[in-house]
């Protein structure tokens, strides 16, 4: 694809977003070793042979083949530093890392709520498997953590309905979901007469809802706003917008009424989601929470350590160290 070709945020989204996969390489190869220069984000480029994304505007076609991969090499780490040099607008103090020249420097951050969201997008075997199912497990708890420090004050809560169950939780959906209705006054159940009463957890496990959130009212009653959040772990997470579906069809089914007041989807990802790609991605799948956005949350929240600590029972260094001791396998 040559860069000539190319025009616009929205036609670039795709290209950007892969240009952040890259600057995820980056980072992470500077987590592991304290530092790394911004090219070492293209190696799997080079080693996959697509560096032709980053080939020069078409007028320079005739150019030697070593002259080429010069200018490929120099606008893609250009392209990183450019993504990365976002990320460090967005977060501040809050970016575990330092530019100095074309490196990229280490520093670790209070709460390592980014380095972990790093970590899972550069596990490379697969997050379905033992030990690395412990990621994505550990994510959606992190991310209904950091939605209750979204939604703020001290009682807002989050329950989590992911799969598979934790914590003693209920493996059938109506028992999970019936312990909800208990907290909350809603989520009346009562399935559509061609549904089960009881649906099996071989066919039924969480109906794309991994953790619902919600502040209550002081009163205790019915009315509450609650956010219905889904996460998406793997290097195809932007094809998981719709699984939460905009009119709630696929949960709506097994209650009546589900909840008083319409709930807000909420999609979570460990990837950084480049600007043009979160204007698509907040259009199509509700309120978006990328790693800036969980990060900053969880580093600036006050008692987002004790929400973390209560609800993720892994501990993220050991999650961590899961990753980077596989990377140097």
């Amino acid at each position: 694809m040559a860069t000539g070709s190319r025009s616009g945020p929205y036609t670039e989204r795709l290209f950007d977003q892969r240009t952040a996969d890259d600057a995820d390489q980056a980072e992470f190869s500077a987590m592991i070793s304290g530092s790394a220069v911004f090219e070492s984000g293209i190696y799997d480029d080079r080693v996959a042979d697509s560096m032709d994304d980053f080939d020069p505007e078409p007028e320079l076609s005739g150019l030697e083949g070593w002259q080429r991969t010069d200018l490929e090499t120099e606008e893609a780490a250009g392209r990183i530093l450019q993504n990365i040099t976002r990320r460090q607008e967005l977060l501040g103090d809050h970016y575990p890392f330092r530019m100095q020249g074309n490196s990229l420097f280490y520093v670790p951050s209070e709460t390592k709520v980014y380095e972990f969201c790093l970590a899972v997008c550069n596990v490379t075997t697969g997050l379905s498997k033992e030990p690395f199912n412990r990621l994505p497990q550990a994510f959606e708890h992190i991310s209904r953590s950091v939605i209750e420090l979204y939604l703020g004050g001290t009682d807002s809560r989050s329950y989590h309905t992911g799969w598979p169950r934790q914590g003693g939780a209920s493996p059938r959906f109506k028992g999970l979901m019936s312990s909800l209705a208990e907290q909350t006054l809603e989520w009346a159940w009562q399935p559509d007469n061609h549904l089960p009463d009881d649906p099996n957890p071989a066919h039924t496990k969480d109906e794309g809802l991994d953790f619902v959130a919600w502040r209550p009212f002081a009163d205790r009653r019915q009315g509450n706003l609650f956010l219905l959040g889904q996460c998406a772990c793997g290097n195809d997470w932007s094809t998981k917008f719709g699984d939460i579906e905009p009119d709630f069809k696929r949960l709506r089914k097994w209650f009546n009424p589900m909840t008083m007041v319409e709930p807000v989807r909420v999609f979570c990802t460990p990837y950084y989601v480049t600007d043009a790609m979160l204007i698509d991605a907040s259009q199509r799948a509700g309120l978006v929470f990328d790693r800036v956005r969980l990060t900053l949350l969880a580093e600036n929240e006050a008692g987002s350590a004790d929400r973390l600590e209560a609800n993720v029972a892994q501990d993220l260094d050991d999650l961590i160290q899961l990753v980077k001791d596989s990377a140097a396998a």
